[in-house]
């Protein structure tokens, strides 16, 4: 009983050397990486550092009007390129946008007929038996869409 007690302290004494040994390489090789994605970042920001000063020096004025002076035919404003309100011409009249689109989907209503009263609804007649009298009574109602 004690040998197979030391034997199994001996395996477990191995498997947690080798446990102990994986995680500190896993570790390791962490950080290696960790330290690899410094310096890359540190690479890009120097990069980014060299491209801002490269624009600071291609966009100085003194640079810009050089370059304009030698390429482009510029001449300075003067009051013969200004133009009065005046001188535009009117704006065109759109007109009722909306209307003329409500207008174009409305479906075509039928002419009330030369004695009816022109209502926005229809009138409809029923008649409705009550109980104090046996005739029948009319009573308009108007039906809503």
């Amino acid at each position: 009983m004690i040998r197979l007690l030391n034997v199994l302290a001996v395996i477990g004494l191995i498997w947690s050397a080798a446990y102990a040994y994986s995680i500190k390489y896993d570790t390791l090789y962490q950080a290696g990486q960790v330290s690899k994605a410094k310096s890359q970042l540190h690479k890009e920001r120097q990069a980014i550092a060299v491209l801002r000063a490269e624009w600071q020096l291609l966009t100085r004025p003194d640079r810009l009007q050089a370059a304009v002076e030698r390429h482009l035919a510029l001449e300075p404003i003067g009051t013969t390129h200004l133009a009065r309100l005046a001188d535009l011409p009117p704006r065109a009249n759109r007109g009722d946008e909306i209307g003329r689109l409500l207008a174009a989907t409305a479906t075509p209503k039928e002419k009330p007929a030369l004695g009816e009263p022109r209502t926005t609804g229809s009138t409809l007649v029923r008649t409705t038996p009550t109980r104090t009298t046996t005739t029948p009574t009319k009573t308009p109602t108007t039906a809503s869409r």
